[in-house]
């Protein structure tokens, strides 16, 4: 059971779900639990929630050669039956467009068109050297971005604040992961940004990345400071150096000096982190 739950990334989901409902809640000043759960709040969740389980879905569905390989002594979707993943595909996407329905014909739309591109990233997109990666980092952006369309009272600079800093930090993770399992890719002809650029500039990539991420993260402490009072206002400043700022900086440095398969697993596991710790700097609002 456990080994089936793991295919959902349950954790991930997790982080998806509770960015979507404390942004929604936190960063339009004037909601109240009654008020983002009649906007559509845990539609929307549901939505997002289920387009995210068919995407790991069908993406571990279509590269069990390299996690063979990647993920050696570790069960995987291999391990299920290929009709009960067919089954899966479909309930997922069923349960995606009808939240979708039940939110607009807007939600609708986006909710399809993201199943067809988690489906065009699986098929395609992730062997054309970064540009998978700047997908899934959109689609992290979009997570968040989606709730001004559902809240439009909610701050809109706030709001892209939090979607602008998942993309990124996504992306680089998403780069990251790519580096991790550099084994499986070649071995099966991948052309992922590490087999095509190599390693050392797919780590200065990143390294920049983080950098511009860094930099954005504090110029925009000014605009969230105004939502503060001056005590909280330093303890929030406190709170980005220490759980979001720190971490960052040091994934930052040592990514550029990350070569084995080792480095690049913590790497991730710290960006993963720092997910975490951004999501729950929403509290602060």
């Amino acid at each position: 059971m456990l080994n089936y739950l793991k295919i959902y990334r349950p954790i991930n989901i997790l982080f998806i779900a509770l960015a979507q409902w404390l942004a929604a809640y936190f960063l339009d000043f004037s909601a109240s639990f009654q008020s983002i759960k009649e906007g559509g709040i845990y539609w929307l969740m549901l939505g997002t929630a289920s387009c995210a389980a068919f995407g790991y879905w069908v993406n571990d569905f279509l590269d069990q050669e390299r996690d063979a390989i990647n993920k050696i002594g570790q069960r995987t979707i291999s391990s299920i039956n290929k009709m009960w993943s067919y089954v899966h595909f479909l309930i997922f996407i069923l349960i995606a467009l009808f939240a979708g329905f039940m939110l607009s014909t807007y939600f609708l739309v986006v909710f399809a068109a993201v199943i067809l591109l988690l489906v065009l990233y699986s098929t395609v997109l992730k062997d054309v050297a970064g540009l998978g990666n700047i997908l899934i980092g959109l689609l992290s952006f979009l997570s968040i971005y989606l709730i001004i369309k559902l809240f439009p009272d909610a701050d809109a600079l706030l709001i892209i604040h939090f979607a602008l800093l998942a993309g990124m930090i996504n992306l680089c993770r998403e780069i990251i992961k790519d580096a991790e399992d550099l084994e499986g890719d070649q071995a099966t002809n991948g052309r992922s940004l590490p087999i095509v650029f190599g390693l050392r500039y797919t780590n200065l990539a990143v390294y920049i990345i983080l950098l511009f991420t860094l930099s954005f993260l504090v110029v925009s402490l000014y605009y969230q400071s105004n939502f503060l009072t001056t005590p909280l206002r330093y303890l929030y400043y406190t709170y980005q150096l220490l759980f979001v700022i720190v971490p960052l900086y040091k994934v930052a440095i040592d990514v550029r000096f990350a070569e084995h398969k080792a480095h690049y697993t913590s790497l991730s596991k710290w960006l993963k982190y720092v997910i975490f710790t951004g999501i729950l700097s929403i509290l602060f609002f």
